[in-house]
């Protein structure tokens, strides 16, 4: 029981160390760390809305940054009984914050898990990287193209739209999904860390 407590105690205490410091660093870099991914998901939004081609994809700062992007209709569309022409414009947007919270979390749960020394911590930093590219993958370019799509449904009939009961990816991220996905890939590191620390005992 002691020891468990100890093992509670270094976490919140790493956190503590860590995480003021890691937030930090995501406002003062946390431009840059956007920017790098913009290619990644313009190549996502293209795969998710096959029937646009995306005009624009950048940073905007109104009140805060967000991604910005519009695309474009490259043929006439048939949606819910209406035809779009092809041509037609969408803007969608989303807070660039957002694309910061998973390098924090996962690069959190890399300096508070109890590991034996910075080597280790090292090497999960490492194992973490694909599923960082998996998390940006998921979260924002999929969250803009489902915002288009509710864009496009509410706009020709926003009583169908709120009947809906598909799932809307946009509300699953905002309302808790992006942390628990977070958390999920952490662990995910975590696993397949474990073998390597295995080895070296």
């Amino acid at each position: 029981m002691s020891a468990g407590r100890d093992v509670a105690s270094g976490i919140i205490l790493r956190l503590l160390i860590w995480l003021p410091v890691l937030l930090w660093a995501a406002w003062a870099w946390g431009w840059h760390y956007a920017v790098f991914w913009l290619p990644v998901y313009q190549r996502v939004l293209d795969g998710a809305l096959p029937d646009f081609g995306v005009v624009y994809l950048g940073i905007a700062l109104g009140h805060e940054y967000v991604f910005d992007t519009q695309v474009m209709a490259e043929r006439a569309l048939l949606v819910q009984g209406h035809i779009l022409p092809a041509g037609l414009t969408v803007n969608a947007s989303t807070p660039m914050y957002a694309a910061l919270i998973h390098p924090i979390v996962l690069v959190a749960s890399a300096l508070a898990w109890p590991l034996p020394n910075w080597r280790a911590r090292l090497l999960r930093l490492l194992l973490s990287l694909p599923f960082l590219f998996v998390l940006e993958a998921l979260d924002v370019p999929l969250v803009l193209a489902s915002s288009i799509s509710d864009l496009l449904s509410y706009s020709l009939d926003p009583g169908a739209d709120a009947a809906s009961m598909r799932v809307d990816w946009t509300h699953v991220m905002n309302g808790g999904g992006r942390f628990a996905l977070s958390l999920a890939m952490a662990f995910a590191a975590a696993l397949l860390h474990k073998p390597f620390e295995s080895h070296r005992s």
